[in-house]
């Protein structure tokens, strides 16, 4: 896909390992979140990077609930005569930018409903990615990361502009939600150097199914960035 001036091609770096926030821990922990995003208000005030108007992004992305639950749907067709685009849909933070050695860890809950086709590279499409944005890439390579729910296993390492490609999960299609919670800043070291100095600068999502020319649909929920004990901004 190339969804923005962010992302582009990918190139193969190290291995992960044991970056991810114990479970019990991070639902269990008393911290008062950074950010968080529940999907229960208007305006979102959420934004496409490439600049995508409100209407060419309701294609894509509506807020709905179900219960007491709000989230975010997505649902990317391009079987269609006249499909969107792939596109961007996430948090920019101009203000109050979170710095990253005070993040304990970024939480969210999501549900895939339908994988795109499934090709040689499951990162060409995937049905729920969740960007998060250190160093915007311009002519330079930025520094983030992509973190996938993926049709299959993909290569472990590579990089889309900088970003590092994280594959969480290669679950089948459901509709059960699962919760993920990612300790950014311990990432950020293995693979960038030093986090202390740097923020948060963009939480967001994709769905897309462009590559494929296929169908993709998944839900997103309850994002939270918690803090470090004392680890207000």
């Amino acid at each position: 896909m190339n969804v923005s001036r962010w992302l582009g091609s990918t190139l193969v770096i190290g291995g992960l390992g044991g970056l991810f926030v114990d479970q019990a821990r991070a639902e269990g922990s008393s911290s008062a979140p950074l950010w968080q995003e529940r999907f229960d208000h208007d305006p979102l005030g959420w934004v496409d990077p490439s600049r995508h108007g409100a209407r060419e992004l309701a294609r894509v992305y509506s807020v709905e609930k179900a219960g007491e639950r709000f989230f975010l749907h997505a649902r990317h067709d391009v079987t269609t005569s006249d499909p969107a685009p792939a596109m961007q849909y996430g948090r920019t933070f101009q203000r109050n930018q979170a710095p990253l050695d005070r993040v304990s860890a970024l939480r969210w809950k999501w549900r895939v409903l339908g994988h795109p086709a499934v090709t040689r590279d499951p990162w060409l499409d995937v049905a729920a990615s969740v960007y998060v944005v250190i160093k915007v890439p311009t002519v330079l390579p930025g520094k983030g990361f992509r973190f996938g729910w993926l049709a299959k296993p993909g290569r472990s390492g590579t990089k889309q502009r900088g970003l590092l490609q994280v594959g969480l999960r290669t679950d089948a299609a459901g509709r059960e939600w699962r919760s993920e919670s990612v300790d950014l800043c311990a990432l950020y070291r293995r693979q960038f150097g030093p986090c202390e100095g740097q923020h948060v600068l963009y939480v967001g999502v994709v769905t897309d199914a462009d590559g494929t020319k296929s169908l993709a649909e998944a839900d997103y929920a309850d994002f939270e960035l918690l803090a470090t004990e004392g680890g207000k901004p």
